[in-house]
């Protein structure tokens, strides 16, 4: 049997003091720094006093399935005025559109359009995530922070994991994780995996990563990038959408 040397007691302490440090800047303190940077890219959304986006969210599923979409941003705050336009691989087409007085919907699939009459018009973009891949419940959602309560980055336990280039602008990348909660029960549903993307510059979003549960061998992601413009001028053109005739 070796016999075992002593190690002093200072040596001890310094080496657990050591461990300590790398145990606290890996892991606690990266949780303040992600939330503040969550924060500060919620401020920038609800200060903008205008914003234009084109994007693509593609949705991958399976073991080798995936659908590209296309879509588009156009928002004022006042006097207000918003158009999200969406157009689904294959040719469908959904489109939310709003003025001061309300906000309505148009979908190809059922040509109906549906009205939103103020004050009542959140569900207007609350109804629209199944037809748009939940591109109204990204982007709109911090806008609109206070009626929608910023859901695009309700993430828990934020991260900083460390920069990285998107579209050749330099981001934070944040780590965390979202659900979706049923009011009456409480029950936490939909639970996945997300990655975002912030500009270090102008802190808005240039790319969010979905991972859900999936069996094993399929995939189950949802990956969405915006090329956004900070309170660009737009005109009047550019919320204006007419619903095709039936």
């Amino acid at each position: 049997m070796k016999k075992m040397i002593p190690v002093p007691r200072r040596i001890r302490f310094l080496v657990s003091e050591a461990v300590f440090s790398v145990l606290v800047l890996s892991g606690l303190s990266a949780h303040p720094q992600g939330a503040s940077i969550l924060q500060k890219s919620r401020d920038a959304y609800a200060q903008m006093k205008s914003y234009a986006d084109t994007g693509v969210v593609l949705v991958e599923y399976g073991t080798s399935s995936e659908d590209k979409h296309s879509f588009s941003t156009a928002f004022n705050r006042s006097p207000r005025h918003f158009l999200l336009e969406f157009n689904k691989q294959g040719g469908d087409r959904y489109v939310i559109w709003a003025d001061p007085d309300a906000f309505h919907t148009w979908w190809k699939t059922t040509g109906q359009k549906t009205d939103y009459p103020n004050p009542n018009n959140t569900p207007a973009l609350n109804l629209s995530g199944p037809p748009t891949a939940e591109i109204s419940m990204k982007i709109p959602t911090l806008l609109y922070g206070k009626a929608l309560e910023a859901k695009m980055l309700k993430i828990a336990d934020p991260v900083l994991a460390g920069v990285e280039e998107v579209s050749g602008h330099s981001c934070h990348q944040i780590n965390g994780r979202a659900s979706d909660v049923y009011a009456a029960s409480g029950k936490e549903v939909n639970k996945r995996k997300v990655t975002v993307w912030i500009d270090r510059d102008s802190f808005l979003i240039r790319k969010m990563l979905e991972e859900f549960e999936a069996l094993p061998g399929q995939r189950s992601r949802v990956t969405a990038t915006f090329e956004p413009q900070l309170n660009p001028a737009l005109d009047e053109a550019a919320f204006k959408f007419s619903p095709p005739a039936p």
